[in-house]
């Protein structure tokens, strides 16, 4: 079956939609390890809850900034592409 040039577009625009969207899954696996991570620390240095409480909110704003810079390059690339955006 042939795809045509608007078919690979419809394509590739699914694509990175469903990859922003498995961004909020990935954001809250990484958020969560930073955090077991730093209870690990206090716990091993009797520091609680400093780590603990850091590395989550490193972890948040890694995930959020990762996903911006994702979101700004896909937006930018379907802008070149001359892909309007239906609401």
């Amino acid at each position: 079956m042939k795809k045509g040039r608007k078919g690979t577009l419809q394509i590739a625009t699914l694509n990175r939609i469903v990859l922003m969207s498995a961004w909020s899954f990935i954001m809250v696996i990484s958020s969560f390890l930073f955090l077991f991570a730093g209870r690990w620390i206090d716990v091993r240095f009797n520091t609680e809850p400093t780590f603990m409480l850091g590395l989550f909110v490193l972890g948040i704003c890694l995930g959020i900034g990762r996903m911006y810079t994702d979101y700004t390059k896909t937006r930018d690339e379907l802008d070149k592409r001359k892909v309007r955006y239906q609401s």
